[in-house]
């Protein structure tokens, strides 16, 4: 499970910004959570409100930026830079970010990375017992031009781990070489409709999404009958592999159709390229919640109700909170512009997010001075009360 998030100088985000999902031991449940082996509250579904272009969007890529860095940095473009989003604001000082999360046995872990377009000027990994222990310490010297780089614990020659890269994270380098120590952040299922860029439309993934149906055919079958519960006339969602020449040696992409039933019995097929933004929008969604769910790990979802009837957001999100469909503890992140949501959650379940002269600036409602528990948190927010609405500006 993801304990917090601390990251600083992300995009608009320019002074310390922390996500945690840690729940106060004594505040009021409405579900939607686990507890850790230690005793802690850990939160499995967390909603990001504000405005348009409040950093709602920036905010989820900091998740999406260092899962990616610590696990797959290693194959990106070997003279390339770090895809980290221009440094505007404030472009004299590096990226911070710090990440605290659970492995499958419930050790606690802290990640460090101070970075720039260019390289990693900091980066750390350490293990808690009574304490952080480091794992890995790893600093750039511009004296000698090279990093200086203290560990113990971790299962990777000292000789190969000063050949790290510049732009690559040494856990990822790691991975190469199989490390024991940190297989199983290689292991940690994220998946995420935003890219460090921005979010393409739903439509760009149904490939994505047909061949994960394709290949796990009992989640398959699950995502049909909740589909079916959304009442869209689905019988079957049929995906099969096609041959593209004569002789049967090519083949072409899947070839995904969606079967209707009429209330007489007849049916009809249609191609997924000619159903509803909405259909095609709840397929790819629950491409990617599905193996999060089923492994466990981590769903990072922008405008998750993109498309979708307001009311099928209930569904998702109970998919979160029994113990039959989210055995593994997996965890959901997602904004929103829905604020029926707020009927579901904890007020230290939601996030708020405002932009001040080009700066944005992220708050749990739990720290909102004088917000009760049984206050009625959406008519709160949406009377203006807790902040994160759009100021409109009456035309002239």
């Amino acid at each position: 499970m993801i304990r917090s998030i601390k990251f600083k100088n992300f995009q608009s985000f320019q002074d310390e910004t922390e996500f945690s999902f840690e729940l106060p031991k004594n505040a009021a449940s409405r579900g939607f959570e686990r507890m850790s082996r230690e005793g802690t509250r850990v939160s499995t579904v967390s909603s990001v409100f504000g405005a348009n272009a409040s950093g709602k969007t920036a905010l989820l890529k900091v998740f999406t930026f260092v899962f990616w860095f610590m696990r797959d940095s290693f194959s990106y473009d070997f003279d390339g830079g770090i895809p980290i989003p221009a440094r505007i604001l404030n472009p004299e000082h590096p990226i911070e970010i710090e990440l605290i999360f659970d492995d499958y046995d419930g050790s606690i872990w802290k990640y460090e990375l101070l970075a720039t377009e260019e390289r990693v000027l900091w980066e750390a990994l350490y293990k808690k017992q009574l304490k952080f222990n480091y794992i890995f310490k790893r600093s750039w010297s511009e004296s000698t031009g090279a990093y200086e780089i203290t560990q113990q614990g971790l299962d990777l020659a000292p000789s190969e781990s000063r050949k790290v890269r510049q732009n690559a994270s040494l856990i990822s380098t790691a991975l190469q070489y199989n490390s024991d120590t940190v297989e199983f952040i290689g292991l940690i299922i994220a998946l995420s409709n935003v890219q460090i860029f921005g979010r393409p439309h739903y439509s760009t993934n149904l490939a994505y999404a047909s061949t994960y149906f394709h290949e796990f055919d009992d989640l398959r079958k699950e995502a049909v009958k909740l589909l079916q519960s959304w009442d869209i006339g689905l019988e079957d969602i049929v995906i099969e592999e096609v041959q593209s020449d004569a002789d049967g040696k090519k083949k072409a992409p899947l070839r995904t159709t969606f079967k209707h039933k009429r209330s007489d019995g007849s049916t009809f097929s249609l191609p997924i390229s000619q159903e509803s933004n909405g259909t095609q929008s709840a397929f790819v969604l629950l491409a990617m919640l599905k193996p999060v769910l089923a492994a466990g790990g981590i769903a990072i979802i922008d405008e998750m109700e993109s498309d979708l009837h307001p009311h099928l957001l209930e569904s998702l999100l109970a998919l979160f909170d029994s113990e039959r469909t989210n055995p593994h503890y997996s965890q959901l992140i997602f904004t929103s512009h829905t604020t029926k949501v707020m009927d579901f959650l904890s007020k230290s379940q939601v996030f708020f997010v405002e932009k001040e002269d080009c700066v944005s600036h992220a708050y749990r409602g739990d720290q909102i001075r004088g917000l009760r528990s049984d206050d009625n948190l959406r008519a709160k927010y949406e009377s203006g009360a807790l902040g994160g609405l759009p100021q409109v500006i009456p035309n002239a």
